[in-house]
């Protein structure tokens, strides 16, 4: 177990998105898939980024509640939202203009995933899981093409079934 690379406890499916991909597209994906991230590649398989589930809830909010300012919210104080009503045809009005917006518009930020080569050992990936408690992106080093993401299930299962 311990000669494994990340490579070896991908899953054999990689679904992706790419950039001109919609937010109602990623939602399908996410949803038939059973997946809460969609890595987000070009044409030629390099990695941009990744589409996630949390940013489908905040996509939900109005804007005013999910503004930050030097990397906070300057609402934290915000306890009720009572005062946002907002008339069904409104919200999905709203709604309707962001699904046919490309995913690119709403990568998840960089510095909160951890992206790795597909060759570092399974030990390292293994830490990589716990630090940032979210999936590890594998990309190959040269050519910056996505190769498949590490999930903290699919590792579990690779490293305990192979013991029974």
């Amino acid at each position: 177990m311990f000669n494994l690379t990340c490579k070896d406890v991908i899953p054999a499916k990689q679904v992706v998105l790419h950039p001109e991909d919609t937010v109602s597209k990623a939602f399908k994906l996410m949803r038939s898939e059973g997946m809460r991230f969609l890595p987000v590649v070009d044409q030629e398989g390099k990695y941009l980024g990744v589409f996630t589930s949390p940013t489908l809830i905040k996509l939900l909010l109005p804007r005013a509640v999910t503004i930050t300012m030097a990397g906070k919210s300057i609402n934290q104080g915000l306890q009720h939202l009572n005062f946002l009503q907002m008339k069904d045809e409104d919200f999905y009005s709203s709604l309707s203009d962001i699904k046919h917006e490309p995913v690119t518009n709403y990568l998840s930020d960089p510095k909160n995933i951890p992206v790795t080569s597909p060759d570092t050992p399974i030990i390292e990936g293994v830490l990589l899981l716990h630090q940032y408690k979210r999936h590890v992106i594998l990309v190959d080093p040269e050519s910056k093409k996505f190769v498949g993401f590490l999930t903290i299930n699919d590792t579990l299962r690779k490293i305990f079934d192979e013991e029974i």
